[in-house]
């Protein structure tokens, strides 16, 4: 009996499970040649030749962007009170529904799955705005950012340039309702930095093994396997994009905090995204004994309204009923953010501040009140600097300019002696 090579060996637990999905037998599959039909496949098949990639990607929120219950809470919500609605939000998360035929039942495997493998790799071109839909697919072919050789892979692969800009993001991560506010702005946010002109793009950051050297070495081959695509939720992505810096002076009754907040890495404005997230800067005041004797808080956020001075907070609303922007005080691309925060002091003492910048979401929840999940971004304690008094510096002014009249004045009568 003729052994199987040892890409057989990997190769046959794939066809299984892809003829499983399919609802088919191993016998109607055919050895020999290119097993690669006209249609979609579950992640689960592509995980059998991609474990790393499919393991990060399951934990990406694109692999939960239909069943986080973040999403589903307010989508039940316009599923229940204007229905017609829920087709634009499904169209970025659950965007394989509208690649299926009515009745295939694949659509309940692909709703479990969000943003799955299938769809962003059978794009083959797609539009940063305009109406849905804004991808169109092909199936069959695995475009990517580099493109397989003729019969040394399980499928047919393709290079596309539309993998390595932005473009490829813009389609879900940009949209306006339908007043013409703009509730998702994160590629236009992109599209007027500089990063543009300078070619960077998304996948830069969010994708950054695209770009590793070993990426286009033939001898390597190797590709970009982290596709958890962090952002916003990471805690050290965000330590690392936004640096603090801060002074603290005390001035007769005033203790003077000034703080830098520098948009160093990200690559839109932070915060981006829906606008229930936001940035938290709190400062406070300890005395030597470790008291807190003063607390100020800033956020820093994006802030849309129903059209009469009224904000939204839920997400539904957000997206169906925003007419306005009431705030927005977000940090731009490689913007340095000076905040100076003044606190009037009785009898405590200051000593030190603490500043902890925090990243806020807003939480799953059905509750009337907005509450937040807290990631911390950088906590930094301060010592104090003593100030010099106003009246100390109109002291020392006035030496000064008394000490340069003196010096004047024995400088005419040097040169009036010398001329005599």
């Amino acid at each position: 009996m003729k052994r199987l090579s040892p890409d057989s060996n990997r190769i046959i637990p794939i066809l299984a499970a892809f003829a499983l999905c399919m609802g088919m037998g191993m016998d109607r599959i055919a050895f020999g040649g290119p097993v690669d039909p006209a249609t979609y496949q579950s992640a689960t098949v592509c995980a059998g030749c991609h474990p790393e990639i499919y393991r990060t990607w399951l934990s990406s929120q694109h692999a939960t962007a239909f069943t986080d219950p973040s999403f589903q809470l307010p989508y039940d919500r316009i599923r229940r009170s204007t229905p017609g609605k829920t087709l634009a939000c499904e169209r970025c998360h659950n965007p394989m529904r509208f690649l299926l035929a009515p009745g295939d039942p694949r659509a309940a495997i692909f709703a479990q799955e969000g943003v799955t493998c299938d769809f962003c790799h059978s794009v083959e071109s797609a539009s940063a705005s305009g109406p849905f839909p804004r991808y169109r697919t092909k199936p069959g072919i695995k475009y990517g950012p580099r493109g397989g050789k003729p019969g040394k892979s399980f499928h047919l692969t393709k290079f596309s340039r539309l993998y390595i800009v932005s473009d490829f993001c813009g389609g879900c991560h940009e949209f306006k309702n339908q007043f013409g506010v703009s509730i998702l702005a994160t590629y236009s946010e992109w599209a007027e930095s500089f990063y543009r002109g300078e070619g960077v793009h998304c996948q830069f950051c969010h994708l950054p093994q695209l770009f590793d050297a070993r990426f286009i070495d033939p001898v390597g081959n190797k590709g970009p396997l982290d596709h958890a695509m962090v952002g916003g939720h990471s805690r050290e992505r965000l330590a690392r994009a936004i640096p603090v810096r801060a002074t603290l002076k005390i001035s007769g009754s005033e203790a003077v905090l000034r703080i830098q907040l520098k948009n160093e890495l990200v690559g839109h404005k932070t915060p981006s995204g829906i606008p229930t997230h936001r940035l938290r800067l709190a400062s406070t005041l300890f005395d030597a004994s470790g008291n807190p004797i003063g607390r100020k808080d800033e956020l820093i956020e994006r802030v849309l309204g129903d059209g009469t001075g009224k904000p939204l907070e839920k997400p539904e609303l957000i997206f169906t009923v925003a007419k306005e922007v009431l705030k927005d005080n977000r940090i731009g691309p490689k913007e340095t953010r000076e905040i100076t925060q003044v606190f009037q002091l009785g009898n405590g003492k200051p000593a030190t501040a603490e500043i902890a910048l925090t990243y806020e979401l807003a939480t799953p929840d059905i509750a009337p009140g907005l509450r937040m999940i807290e990631i911390p971004i950088s906590r930094a304690v301060i010592p104090v600097k003593h100030g010099v008094s106003a009246v100390i510096v109109a002291l020392i002014a006035l030496a000064a300019v008394v000490a340069l009249l003196a010096a004047a004045f024995f400088l005419r009568r040097r040169v009036a002696s010398t001329e005599t």
